[in-house]
């Protein structure tokens, strides 16, 4: 008996150029939505599978809208700057207060990206730093040394960055008072760029 041979069709006929290019124009609309869904408070690394698409879609994503984006990076560059400058008032103040603390604040937990972060620290041109398995979110954070935070502090999580407890704020209150209006004016402006920049990303994002 002669065996019939089955021939299966593709789901999608890309046998013109007009059908290919529609294929194209859909893989970017799924892309950009993926990417939009991912990118939320829920995101997390210890969800592996949402957290690596989600690196890989934004990295993709910042490659192919680079001179889109340019606004974004330029803005993402000058918050840096102000973050490194006032880096020495934050150092000033932590070395005497954090050397006699009795309870900890760098947990592991605060050591995590965020969705805002990974776009922050990708317009950068920059990667996030590599996290180990294992290590309990109460635990003392991974990246905490003898000598402070491992991490720069212009490209440490957002909220681990701008937490204050009560001793610190209360010895940065009681210092002097014009290098306070400074860090405080600074630190609005901050937040004020963050705000800009994520709101230029996902601007750019849902047209695209």
């Amino acid at each position: 008996m002669q065996r019939k041979c089955t021939v299966f069709q593709p789901i999608i006929s890309l046998s013109s150029p007009l059908q290919f290019l529609h294929f194209i124009v859909f893989l970017i609309y799924h892309t950009k939505m993926t990417l939009l869904n991912l990118l939320n408070y829920e995101l997390s690394w210890h969800d592996r599978e949402k957290w690596n698409k989600t690196i890989r879609l934004l990295k993709e994503f910042s490659e192919d809208h680079n001179g889109d984006l340019s606004h974004i990076k330029d803005t993402a560059r000058i918050i840096k700057y102000r973050i490194d400058d006032i880096d020495a008032f934050i150092r000033q103040n932590t070395a005497a207060v954090c050397p006699s603390c009795e309870n900890v604040c760098c947990v592991n937990k605060h050591g995590f990206y965020d969705y805002e972060d990974l776009i922050y620290v990708y317009a950068l041109g920059l990667t996030p730093p590599s996290y180990k398995e294992g290590v309990s979110d109460t635990e003392p954070c991974r990246f905490l040394s003898e000598t402070g935070c491992a991490i720069e502090r212009s490209i440490r999580p957002f909220r681990c960055n701008w937490y204050f407890c009560g001793a610190l704020l209360k010895h940065i209150e009681n210092g002097p008072a014009k290098p306070y209006r400074i860090f405080i004016k600074q630190l609005d402006e901050i937040v004020d760029l963050r705000k800009e920049m994520l709101d230029g990303f996902f601007r750019i994002l849902k047209s695209a």
